[in-house]
């Protein structure tokens, strides 16, 4: 499946990540395409490369944002391990491109305060073994401030593998 781009109307949180200077994350080289504001089912394709924070967790097909060449945020169910792996610069996951990077796993830091029943503290950091190759389709996201609101209503992205229809 193609990799995925939904507008929400809400904050959400994925991807490869990085507390940094806000000019060296979050900007792609490559300029998205955001039609309408439709929710995780009825999303749309992606222009290839234009989320390069967007990675891919193998084994379990499970996503998140880059946070840094060495970091990777997640949500905390996703239920990552060690032994999983971590794909960047993916598009279609049948057809393995050449920015491509398969990385492996150092440590997974589990929020220990996430609760499977509220699911609340829902977040993971995964830190992988060696850097991800940054390029045009291979970058960071910026993470927030803790100090950071976000009015109601904002929009937001959120980019993922998944069905774009409930059929």
């Amino acid at each position: 499946a193609m990799a995925l781009l939904w507008v929400l109307s809400c904050l959400a949180l994925a991807g490869f990540a990085r507390a940094a200077l806000p000019e060296s994350c979050g900007v792609p080289a490559i300029a998205p395409v955001v039609r309408g504001y439709n929710r995780i089912v009825n999303g749309e394709p992606a222009v290839p490369g234009s989320w390069p924070w967007q990675v891919s967790l193998q084994v379990r097909a499970r996503g998140g944002p880059g946070a840094g060449e060495n970091w990777v945020v997640t949500a905390a169910h996703c239920g990552v391990r060690k032994t999983d792996t971590v794909v960047v610069g993916a598009y279609d996951q049948d057809a393995p491109g050449p920015d491509q990077q398969k990385l492996k796993i150092e440590k997974v830091f589990k929020n220990p305060k996430f609760n499977m029943l509220t699911i609340r503290d829902d977040i993971t950091l995964i830190k992988l073994a060696t850097p991800a190759q940054t390029s045009d389709r291979v970058s960071p996201v910026c993470l927030p401030k803790a100090t950071d609101e976000f009015p109601a209503g904002t929009t937001c992205v959120t980019t993922g593998w998944g069905l774009t229809d409930s059929s």
